[in-house]
């Protein structure tokens, strides 16, 4: 019990970097690019977002805290969805929590388990395909979880669409977050020099 309790425990950076940084982005979703889906007149807006980058903080956040990062994942959560819900009932909320908080770790578990050593310390691996590889694995996981528990409240044509835009939304959300982060960091660079 102990040992699991060390593995996931985190301390306030974690969950200060964590929770701001999700809730900053997911901010930026719902009062940028969701009104702009609005205004394309696209149906699957309701569910899902072209341009999704929390996603990119749930795929960083398990990639450079691990274990310690699904706590605060799954607060930061749990707070945002409640603030803005996507339909359904309390245990479909509940199931949009676990989905969203899971599908980093379960996609990092199944490329660890074709022997791929994706750690931050192995400088032999392209960090940013390998995030966007495992960006993408966990936004199919997200995608199917997603499209499951919602399924009673997506129109029968919409299904394959919402799925589509999960998946599209999930991987462009790290792609960005990527980018967006080179460009600090080389700002951050130059500033210093």
């Amino acid at each position: 019990m102990a040992s699991i309790v060390k593995k996931y425990s985190f301390d306030r950076e974690i969950f200060y970097w964590i929770f701001l940084s999700f809730s900053f982005f997911f901010l930026l979703v719902e009062f940028i690019v969701t009104p702009v889906q609005r205004a394309l007149n696209l149906p699957q807006t309701v569910h899902a977002s072209l341009l999704f980058l929390p996603h990119g903080i749930r795929v960083l956040s398990i990639w450079l805290f691990q274990e310690r990062a699904v706590i605060p994942l799954f607060l930061v959560h749990l707070v945002t969805y409640t603030f803005w819900p996507h339909g359904g009932d309390a245990l479909t909320y509940i199931g949009l929590v676990f989905v969203g908080t899971l599908c980093a770790p379960c996609a990092f578990v199944l490329v660890r388990a074709t022997g791929i050593d994706i750690s931050p310390k192995n400088v032999s691996v392209v960090h940013w395909r390998v995030i966007l590889l495992v960006g993408f694995f966990a936004s199919i996981i997200n995608s199917i979880g997603n499209s499951f528990l919602l399924s009673p409240t997506i129109h029968p044509s919409m299904h394959l669409t919402t799925a589509a835009t999960y998946m599209i939304g999930d991987t462009m959300g790290v792609l960005v977050v990527l980018v967006i982060l080179l460009f600090l960091f080389r700002f951050n660079r130059l500033a210093k020099n």
